[in-house]
């Protein structure tokens, strides 16, 4: 992953709310990542890539079981969210 791409993952990370994902501000941040990332031709970065850049908080090992499980959940659903994106920015670059 390029520097640029990684810094707006970054970014994106760093602000997100983990347990209500979705947020306009967290959501702006994400396409600027999706964005980017498109720019760069980075069209498949993998989830384990994903993941790492965005890393667990740091009061992961304090939180439950299920507060856990729902963070893995929201961070598998934003990458899902960078795969549509791609797809989406690609598709229509195929049409113009």
């Amino acid at each position: 992953m390029k520097n640029s791409t990684r810094k707006l993952l970054e970014d994106f990370s760093s602000h997100a709310n983990w347990r209500t994902v979705g947020l306009p501000s967290d959501m702006e941040r994400f396409l600027d990542f999706i964005t980017e990332a498109y720019r760069n031709g980075e069209y498949e970065i993998s989830l384990d890539e994903f993941l790492d850049v965005i890393k667990t908080s740091p009061d992961h090992r304090k939180t439950n079981l299920s507060s856990r499980q729902r963070e893995l959940a929201s961070k598998m659903f934003m990458f899902n969210k960078y795969e549509d994106g791609i797809k989406l920015l690609r598709k229509y670059e195929r049409k113009t």
